[in-house]
């Protein structure tokens, strides 16, 4: 059971899981608390790292909506929509997460429409804070990327980048 998984089954029972002040807070029915107390405090380290960087990543993505002019109320609310996108792997993005996009303080303009699909390089005001699939996505380097958590609770760890193929020798 991934930590993401674990989390996700206490919610489906009624419980929550927050981090305040380097501290893991559980909450719930005592029931559900009975329940779920002792295996999460045996991950309490694991989960505040996974909880923690979850609150970065939707501080930093909300930083980043900002600049693509986006309202402060609005970014956050982008930004915790996309944290529940990436927990449901769903792969619908954003418009403002892509490096297509250009001239948002006026008027939304696609440098891709054609391979996107659109009937021109200006796109409806609404369509950047869609999700949605696209053809010519492609993520903006200052665009905020999730860390993926992956494996079972008992080997958390981040992902390690891929390894270059090997050398065959004697192959040409």
């Amino acid at each position: 059971m991934t930590l993401n998984l674990m989390l996700e089954c206490c919610a489906a029972e009624g419980g929550t899981v927050s981090v305040d002040g380097g501290k893991l807070i559980i909450a719930g029915t005592p029931a559900v608390l009975d329940e779920w107390r002792p295996l999460l405090r045996s991950f309490k380290a694991e989960l505040l790292a996974l909880l923690a960087s979850d609150l970065v990543l939707v501080a930093q993505r909300a930083a980043h909506l900002i600049r693509q002019h986006v309202g402060q109320a609005e970014a956050h609310a982008l930004a915790l929509r996309l944290k529940t996108r990436d927990a449901q792997h769903d792969e619908r993005r954003l418009c403002l997460e892509c490096s297509h996009l250009f001239d948002t303080a006026r008027a939304p303009r696609c440098a891709q429409w054609r391979q996107a699909g659109h009937g021109g390089p200006q796109l409806p005001s609404e369509l950047p804070v869609l999700l949605q699939r696209c053809k010519a996505f492609r993520l903006e380097r200052s665009a905020i990327a999730l860390p993926q958590f992956e494996g079972d609770i008992h080997s958390f760890r981040r992902p390690v980048p891929a390894r270059p193929a090997e050398h065959l020798e004697g192959v040409t």
